[in-house]
């Protein structure tokens, strides 16, 4: 996560893996944040959700309202204040 005021984002890694195995050497190898458990029903329903097709992926949710703030932010700048402020 990152600090940015009083707000904070945090990251959590959503794997797209076929198995288990992948997730873990993938996860473990290259990300210092939290991630949905592979076998935890939640991330299959998330993918639906977010109706995730491909990969990379980045998906800015607002953790108070559960709205898509920006649908794919790969390849864009990572402007976190903008994002605070769609958040309000």
């Amino acid at each position: 996560y990152k600090t940015v005021g009083k707000n904070f984002v945090e990251v959590v890694f959503l794997s797209a893996d076929h198995d288990e195995d992948g997730f873990r050497s993938y996860f473990q190898a290259s990300h210092p944040w939290m991630a949905i458990d592979f076998e935890d029903d939640t991330r299959e329903r998330l993918m639906a959700t977010l109706k995730v097709s491909g990969i990379p992926r980045l998906v800015v949710i607002d953790a108070n309202t559960g709205n898509i703030v920006e649908d794919n932010a790969v390849d864009k700048p990572l402007d976190l204040n903008q994002w605070r402020m769609a958040c309000r």
